[in-house]
């Protein structure tokens, strides 16, 4: 599971996404994974965003790069899969705003254990339907190499990225399964947002030690 999450970290930088009005092209879908990682790279290597006391920059910037890319409102929805049907609009909002959060600080924190030597290379692309399925390799210095495919719409947005056959969308959708198995949507929230207020404490305090 950790190669899981660094890995999805690594290259994103999440009922089911809403139909796209128009199929998007393999050479499209292509170029824009391969260039959001390009960038996502640079920013990783760059000796001037390195270390803890760039973190904030660094962040801000991979995060940036990520929001241009990702459809993180598809992602929510499929995460919580069936349940979004029993959601209002009220409770949609208030989950796909928490979890966006959730999803973009997890994958910001791990992306500090980035250590510059990994390798990134396109081994193929597919049609899915309206979809198109890019395919990624990613190669670290131990030569463990780990597939990932991520998954483009028509709107040109990543709406779901699978490691080693593995959906992460999927996987998040069986963890909040289980909590509204088990509990109600509310104190399934009430989790997440406790979770996003200790993340957001983390990263003010990370914010006050540079600043002092």
């Amino acid at each position: 599971m950790k190669r899981l999450t660094l890995s999805a970290s690594l290259l994103a930088g999440f009922t089911f996404a809403a139909p796209s009005l128009a199929a998007v092209t393999q050479d499209v879908a292509t170029q824009l994974i391969r260039g959001t990682v390009d960038k996502a790279v640079a920013v990783l290597s760059n000796p001037a965003l390195q270390g803890a006391e760039n973190r904030l920059e660094r962040h801000a910037q991979l995060r940036k790069i990520s929001d241009e890319v990702f459809d993180w409102g598809a992602m929510a929805q499929r995460s919580l899969g069936i349940h979004w049907r029993s959601l209002d609009a009220r409770q949609r909002t208030r989950f796909r705003d928490v979890f966006k959060e959730l999803l973009a600080a997890h994958y910001l924190s791990q992306l500090d254990r980035f250590q510059g030597d990994e390798k990134v290379v396109h081994t193929g692309t597919e049609a899915a339907g309206k979809d198109v399925k890019v395919k990624m390799l990613l190669e670290t210095q131990s030569r463990a190499s780990v597939p990932i495919h991520f998954f483009v719409n028509g709107d040109k947005q990543v709406f779901d990225v699978a490691i080693e056959g593995v959906s992460l969308t999927n996987h998040y959708r069986g963890s909040f399964n289980r909590l509204l198995v088990n509990g109600s949507f509310e104190s399934m929230m009430k989790r997440l947002e406790q979770k996003l207020a200790v993340q957001r404490r983390v990263e003010a305090r990370a914010g006050g030690s540079e600043e002092g």
